[in-house]
């Protein structure tokens, strides 16, 4: 039975393999210095007002006249 790579293509894939596994590795276990500390930790800045979920799921929305004053 005949292999389906030669010695030439082996060591190909072998390298490409190890190559993208450092570079997967680094890119999940090196943190950026330049990364500002609330971004580390998942703190977000947002630049628009965001709209708060006031009703339980499940319940149909209130029309016009029924909603409280903000």
């Amino acid at each position: 039975m005949e292999l389906p790579f030669s010695g030439f293509e082996l060591t190909f894939i072998f390298v490409a393999f190890v190559i993208f596994t450092l570079f997967g590795l680094a890119s999940v276990c090196i943190e950026p210095e330049d990364r500002p500390e609330e971004s580390v930790y998942g703190a977000k800045k947002f630049n628009r007002k965001h709209r708060v979920i006031t009703k339980k799921a499940g319940q149909k929305p209130q029309s016009k006249s029924q909603r409280s004053p903000p």
